[in-house]
């Protein structure tokens, strides 16, 4: 965070109101957030379970998540459709699948379990576009790496500001193929080594992760309502990309309102995290408290038109003429001696994997790995995705 000592105050930050005009102007004052209600919802135009988090925040150096429960939450639109929403998971979770569609108007409304209740303002779907994605090979500080470009254009020159999300998966491929493994056995009031069969499926493995942070762009600039922005940079070094790899990315288009606030949202914090619970100051968003005009709500009500894409590529396909393996961790074999009564040595078990050497009925040496070198189960996960493409 900016400010190293947190007081129960922060700075709260004033953003313009009128859209069209905004020019990023901001009044500074201490404030007291202790507790206030943190909102994080957007709605989109998929047709699914909308959801929204709602929590409380908390000082600076606490790192469990005060989760806002039995709250009553609605989303309303302009023909008086009312949508609900159920406490699950931590989250609220609209109790039907719907979407948010065109020339209408949504408004969301919180009522807490004390009773307390909150709104936001009426916001409607931006403009729908279309994107592609591409992959090249590029170089970013020195460093060369796989750059994926976001590239839409909108006609009607309509949209202008936009928000990003990411999904990668990548495939893990062991050095070693496991087919044994040791396992201890109780015997004679103690304990012997077996060689049985290891697990199946250890050798190829599939890994996701999720954008974190701000990730946003606009064409303000530009003659064309015209994005190619680089989303996303990886360094050919990371084992990421080392053998084949997907990203999934979804484009959520703005007002310029929600831009200014994910954009001074990211200014606020270091670490770029959406509406942190524990973030240094306060931004005025559009969710205010009915009873009571000076209670300060963070968080914002997004209703954004969103478009996914998702590409693959190999590491050959960027990088033709480079070897990935002059890049990555070289699985050196070691040689284990085991004593005959279990101790402490035995606790390499839970750290490497066999591979081979000894007869395994008695205390002898044998061939390990590193468990990352011969199960990647043991942080990873052998299910083929069902998108992933060969």
């Amino acid at each position: 965070m900016n400010l190293s000592i947190f007081k129960k105050s922060a700075l709260l930050v004033f953003s313009c109101v009128i859209l069209s005009s905004c020019t990023e102007q901001y009044a500074f004052q201490d404030q007291n957030l202790e507790n206030a209600l943190i909102v994080e919802a957007t709605i989109t135009n998929e047709l699914k379970h909308q959801e929204i988090k709602i929590s409380r925040t908390r000082l600076l150096n606490d790192t469990i998540t005060k989760i806002e429960s039995g709250a009553k939450v609605t989303v309303v639109d302009s023909d008086n459709n009312e949508f609900s929403f159920k406490e699950k998971d931590g989250k609220y979770i609209s109790e039907n699948e719907f979407k948010a569609e065109p020339n209408k108007d949504y408004q969301l409304k919180i009522i807490a379990a004390s009773g307390k209740s909150y709104t936001s303002s009426k916001e409607t779907l931006t403009t729908q576009n279309t994107i592609d994605l591409e992959a090249v090979a590029g170089e970013r500080e020195g460093q060369k790496g796989a750059q994926i470009n976001v590239k839409s254009f909108d006609p009607t020159n309509t949209s202008k500001y936009y928000r990003y999300e990411y999904e990668e998966t990548y495939k893990v491929v062991t050095v070693y193929t496991t087919t044994e493994r040791i396992k201890l056995v109780p015997y004679q009031g103690t304990f012997k080594m077996e060689i049985v069969p290891a697990e199946p499926n250890t050798h190829i493995c599939y890994s996701t992760k999720k954008s974190t942070g701000i990730i946003q762009t606009n064409t303000t600039d530009l003659s064309e309502d015209r994005v190619n922005f680089p989303v996303r940079f990886i360094s050919e070094s990371d084992y990421i990309i080392a053998n084949r790899y997907s990203i999934l990315v979804s484009q959520y288009t703005q007002n310029r309102f929600a831009y200014d606030y994910y954009f001074t949202s990211k200014k606020m914090s270091d670490s770029g995290d959406v509406l942190s619970p524990n973030q240094p100051g306060f931004i005025v968003g559009n969710i205010k408290s009915t009873d009571n005009s000076s209670e300060k709500v963070v968080g914002f009500f997004d209703v954004a038109s969103v478009t996914k894409k998702r590409i693959f590529f190999n590491f050959a396909d960027l990088f033709p003429s480079v070897d990935p393996a002059k890049y990555f961790r070289q699985c050196t074999p070691e040689l284990i001696e085991f004593s005959e009564i279990p101790n402490e040595n035995y606790k390499v078990l839970t750290t490497h994997v066999y591979i081979g050497g000894g007869p395994g009925m008695s205390p002898t040496s044998y061939w390990m790995v590193d468990k990352e070198c011969g199960d990647c189960t043991s942080f990873s996960s052998n299910v083929i995705p069902s998108f992933w493409e060969n």
